[in-house]
């Protein structure tokens, strides 16, 4: 690939292995960075973390530094809470 000047995400099936990846790991870091803080957290907070992917990791962590609860958090991230009351990634 080098030779050709492609990469890893030049390949679809690596680039979205990746990305989720990233997600999967920036979930982590906010839960764990919230739980440290003492925020509890539902079963179902970033059940989907694909957004994360997109978000630039300084805004995550001035979102979970800043927030004051699991919806807080969602809100400053730009997720919004349906009628219903539970939380959705979209």
């Amino acid at each position: 690939g080098e030779r050709d000047g492609t990469g890893p995400d030049d390949d679809p099936m690596l680039r979205s292995l990746r990305e989720e990846s990233r997600a999967e790991s920036r979930a982590k870091m906010v839960r764990e960075m919230l739980l440290a803080r003492g925020i509890e957290l539902s079963d179902e907070f970033l059940a989907d973390p694909s957004t994360l992917a997109a978000l630039p990791e300084r805004a995550i962590v001035a979102a979970a530094l800043a927030c004051d609860g699991e919806r807080d958090f969602l809100l400053r991230i730009g997720r919004r809470q349906p009628r219903s009351g539970h939380f959705i990634c979209s």
